[in-house]
């Protein structure tokens, strides 16, 4: 679904594969530190450690900076589906005051809109891309089809009359619900963090590895524990951020039971058996 080049990694592979390679470019500082030519002198163990610090604080406000990014493009796809869904609903209880066959079918298509966007939801989490996509093809076909009926409202009854003018709403509502598409398509598909970001994070943080592993091998001492556990953390924040900043997650998932009770709002207006909601 996106080109994004960590896309093609599994969490489990980025977990692994930043774990090892934060671990050994402190192994690797470790061992230049431990260099018979390098002298550990008090003034150079100061200067290391002052650089250690300021290192590893830079890639802490790194961490800090892309997580406060992507948690902003999580709320974004969370305003958004809560937007469409009151878009939906409006649009919904405006077709209840236009003429039939219209009111009738845009009720229905509606219906099956919001259905379907139920459906997209639950794929998500499963990972199953091509019938996402599929989906989201079918739910432009019923944008237009909603607008279609619209304008036949329109020109069935071009003079307004009271009570029927909620026409003009109705059509704000069906633009809004194809705008509103739009805005969730690029905040889950092309909303991704830059890969000069990632860049620059990667770099700080192998810049922090080395230079930690070289104090602890200026001082010929190293706590293996500590060791282990700035390379986990730094992994497991780093694994947070890429499934956060993914169209189909895998740690976190929205919450869209406003989409389904809408839906079953919806079915109740039909005399339909709700469906069971989903977590």
């Amino acid at each position: 679904m996106s080109p994004h080049f960590l896309d093609q990694f599994t969490l489990t592979q980025l977990f692994l594969g930043v774990f090892v390679l934060m671990t050994v470019f402190l192994e690797v500082g470790f061992r230049l530190g431990m260099r018979p030519n390098v002298k550990s002198v008090k003034a150079q163990a100061a200067q290391v450690r002052a650089i250690m610090g300021a290192t590893l604080g830079l890639t802490a406000f790194m961490l800090a900076f892309t997580f406060a990014v992507v948690q902003s493009h999580y709320e974004l796809r969370v305003q958004n589906m809560v937007e469409e869904a009151r878009l939906a609903r409006h649009a919904f209880l405006q077709a209840e005051l236009l003429k039939e066959p219209q009111r009738s079918e845009i009720r229905d298509i509606l219906r099956q809109y919001i259905g379907d966007r139920v459906r997209v939801d639950e794929l998500a989490q499963e990972h199953r891309a091509a019938e996402i996509l599929e989906l989201i093809d079918q739910s432009v076909t019923m944008q237009l089809q909603l607008w279609q009926l619209a304008l036949a409202s329109e020109q069935s009854d071009p003079v307004a009359r009271p009570g029927e003018m909620a026409r003009e709403p109705y059509r704000g509502h069906v633009l809004g619900l194809i705008d509103i598409h739009a805005l969730r398509i690029q905040a889950a598909i092309m909303n991704r963090i830059s890969w000069v970001i990632w860049l620059a994070l990667g770099l700080t943080a192998v810049l922090s590895m080395l230079i930690t592993g070289f104090q602890a091998g200026l001082t010929t001492r190293r706590s293996p524990i500590a060791t282990i556990s700035l390379a986990l953390s730094f992994s497991l924040i780093l694994m947070l951020i890429v499934d956060l900043d993914r169209p189909l997650m895998s740690l976190f998932h929205m919450d869209n039971h406003v989409m389904v009770e809408l839906l079953g709002q919806m079915d109740n207006a039909f005399g339909y058996p709700a469906e069971p909601a989903h977590d």
